[in-house]
């Protein structure tokens, strides 16, 4: 059995970022790997005893703080995130050199894995292109650079680590387009969002496990938002007049805790877990989540997208939806106020039939770049 070590983004509070590591964890397993999730704190590397001398100080300071500043108790969202997270997830933290070795040497194949952990308008960490993995192969599965290009000042450093990769796979046509121009390969391949790798029928079976503390009506509009944008509130009205739902359900997203809406239930309780089951059963889910849109486009579930950033933005990261929707002929999804379209029942078959060849390429990729 291969030892596969996936470098990304957990999720501290966002869903999405949460289950793209659930959804590629959970393809790797069924394919037969060990799979391992890896958290590499920047080190120096320091001596035995300076170690030593340093954990006692920080256990010191731990011990001192907890007396004088009580830890409030852990809400039940993070606390059910956590449990989510140690019943799905193998996480390795990496502190030492030595860690580090043992990692390398116990490692088949290095993947850093999706959402924007190349988006270098954020923030550059070679870490997340695999610069501390010596000579194991290094594969990258839908890794996103979230925006247009790469940011001027770091265009050198991530061509050069990335003509260390054996196969890289990015989730946007927009990055397959940058990256094969900013390397000159002509082996990058756009493949599907992890949360696409699972059927909706992998979903059913782990959103079965959702605890709600309060009952939830049968009908009703999901809605999740992480721009904290006040256009937002006419937006939604509009929608839940030209769709007459009164029910509408918000998951405060991390990013934006404060949204709410007259007359909505705000439940701030969901784990991944809530999150996709209210998903599922939703009539019609209003997000400008990629992942949220991702989700509702697996499931067959009607959506209006709102968007987050202003177009001329240069760190806008409308491009990944515009590449997403547009692959499946629903970029009508777009809340326009001139033109309802988005209002027109979606035909979900064709969709399908287009996401079924691309699960299968996408899978073969994956394969095939671990393999050879």
């Amino acid at each position: 059995m291969k030892h596969i070590a996936l470098i990304t983004w957990l999720g501290s509070g966002n869903y999405g970022t949460c289950l793209q590591s659930f959804a590629l964890n959970a393809q790797l397993k069924k394919l037969g790997y060990d799979v391992s999730f890896v958290e590499i704190t920047p080190f120096k590397f320091k001596s035995q005893i300076r170690l030593v001398l340093e954990f006692g100080i920080t256990m010191l300071k731990t011990i001192v703080t907890k007396i004088c500043n009580p830890k409030p108790a852990v809400d039940l969202q993070t606390s059910k995130r956590i449990k989510f997270q140690q019943k799905y997830f193998k996480i390795l933290s990496i502190n030492t050199k030595a860690q580090l070795k043992q990692l390398i040497g116990n490692t088949d194949c290095f993947i850093s894995g999706s959402d924007q952990i190349w988006n270098t308008y954020v923030a550059f960490n070679p870490r997340f292109f695999l610069d501390f993995a010596e000579n194991k192969k290094r594969v990258s599965y839908a890794s996103s650079i979230g925006t247009n290009d790469v940011k001027a000042e770091y265009r050198e450093a991530v061509k050069h680590l990335l003509m260390k990769y054996s196969h890289i796979g990015v989730r946007e046509k927009t990055a397959e387009k940058e990256l094969s121009k900013l390397t000159g390969r002509n082996d990058i391949k756009q493949v599907l969002d992890p949360t696409f790798l699972l059927t909706p029928e992998d979903w059913q079976e782990m959103s079965m496990s959702a605890e709600f503390e309060t009952e939830i009506p049968q009908n009703y509009i999901l809605c999740y938002l992480i721009g904290n944008n006040t256009h937002y509130i006419n937006q939604l009205a509009t929608i839940q007049n030209a769709f007459d739902n009164k029910n509408i359900i918000i998951i405060p997203a991390e990013e934006n805790r404060n949204f709410s809406f007259k007359g909505a239930f705000v439940y701030k309780n969901a784990s991944p877990i809530e999150f996709v089951k209210l998903l599922q059963n939703a009539d019609l889910v209003c997000t400008d989540s990629f992942h949220a849109t991702a989700l509702s486009i697996n499931h067959s579930v009607p959506f209006v997208e709102f968007m987050r950033f202003n177009s001329d933005d240069k760190q806008s990261q409308n491009s990944r939806i515009y590449d997403l929707l547009n692959h499946y002929g629903l970029m009508d999804r777009i809340y326009n106020e001139n033109n309802w379209s988005w209002t027109d029942k979606i035909n979900y078959n064709d969709v399908q039939v287009i996401l079924s060849a691309d699960r299968k390429y996408s899978l073969d990729y994956l394969v095939n770049a671990i393999e050879n």
